[in-house]
């Protein structure tokens, strides 16, 4: 038997008591592959890793809660302070104003080809695989119902206030996310791109921004899961983090969170004690979990659940991201369609 195959049993999430893993591979030099990789590195792993991509690209995740990111990344010996490139300080949904307390645009496609120069991109043999592949989950067993939301996106030039706009529905949201230097991220995700390009249609009309000086222009996916219903996180001798296992936020959060999960792999390997690492996922993420479940609601038309859950929210991104009220919130829901 090999070893790779005795340091987790058949059944997921069973983790077996042989010895200490030091050999790791990881599949995918996202956000959350490529910081793992580096920590591993750090701590004297042997490690792999390997992305079909040639080099980082500029899809989504603009956005980043500043002061755990940067103290999530500071591990790695990256200041995030320096790939920063506005701080908002509105988020406007729907013009409805919310006071900006926590979210900055860096740039992401620089920063992770900073970290890729310090990456050896190579297969080894290994104690476990790990799955960072995002909505692909190439490794991992496939989700039963899967959510997978296409994306549509360009990178523009306008003159704006650098704010956070977005435009949402019950189904999905368009955003702008100020660049600098009057450059914008505008996008959208929705249950299918039809919906997503009518999304950024009505964004246009919203807040005025004219489609033209386009730079360029991409498609992606996402995954809108939360990690109770991304199960298995752990199957055989493969291990998921990131949006492979569902640490993407109801309201769209992605970024700290697939750090934070690839923190918590990296202490469990640290430790010994990657048997307890699916149900430290749950325990970290239960605020993504309310999230999900106040989305649903909103999409199903549960008013009460709605109601119910929304100063749970309010809290939880009251604390993360903007200065939210009851309130607005409501208000908001009200203008969803």
């Amino acid at each position: 038997m090999k070893r790779s195959e005795r340091k987790i049993s058949g059944r997921a999430n069973n983790i077996s008591d042989a010895d200490p893993i030091d050999k790791v591979q990881i599949y995918g030099a996202g956000t959350a592959g490529s910081f793992l990789y580096v920590l591993l590195k750090q701590s004297g792993f042997k490690v792999g890793i390997k992305d079909i991509r040639k080099e980082p690209d500029c899809k989504c995740a603009w956005g980043i809660m500043y002061r755990e990111a940067n103290k999530i990344y500071k591990k790695i010996g990256i200041d995030l302070q320096d790939y920063v490139l506005a701080r908002p300080e509105y988020v406007i949904t729907n013009k409805i104003e919310f006071k900006n307390k926590n979210v900055v645009i860096f740039d992401k496609k620089k920063l992770l080809e900073d970290v890729w120069k310090e990456i050896e991109f190579k297969e080894i043999e290994a104690d476990i695989l790990v799955d960072s592949t995002g909505h692909r989950r190439a490794l991992l067993p496939a989700i039963k119902e899967d959510k997978i939301y296409p994306t549509i996106q360009t990178i523009e030039e306008h003159r704006a206030e650098e704010n956070i706009y977005v435009y949402a529905c019950k189904t999905g949201y368009a955003w702008a996310f100020p660049l600098g230097n009057n450059r914008w991220h505008v996008g959208a995700g929705d249950i299918d791109e039809t919906k997503a390009t009518e999304l950024i249609k009505k964004l246009r009309e919203e807040f005025e921004f004219r489609k033209d000086h386009e730079i360029c222009k991409c498609k992606g996916k996402i995954r809108l899961l939360p990690p109770s219903k991304c199960k298995p996180f752990v199957s055989k001798n493969i291990v998921g983090i990131g949006e492979a296992i569902g640490c993407v936020s109801g309201l769209g959060e992605g970024n700290v969170p697939s750090l934070r999960s690839a923190e918590i792999l990296y202490d469990c390997l640290v430790n010994d004690e990657l048997d307890k690492f699916e149900s430290m996922i749950m325990d970290e993420f239960r605020w993504i979990e309310v999230e999900h479940k106040f989305i649903e609601a909103i999409q199903e038309g549960k008013r009460l659940t709605t109601l119910l859950l929304l100063p749970k929210v309010v809290a939880i991104e009251s604390k993360r991201s903007a200065k939210l009220s009851v309130r607005g919130m409501r208000r908001l829901i009200k203008l969803l369609k």
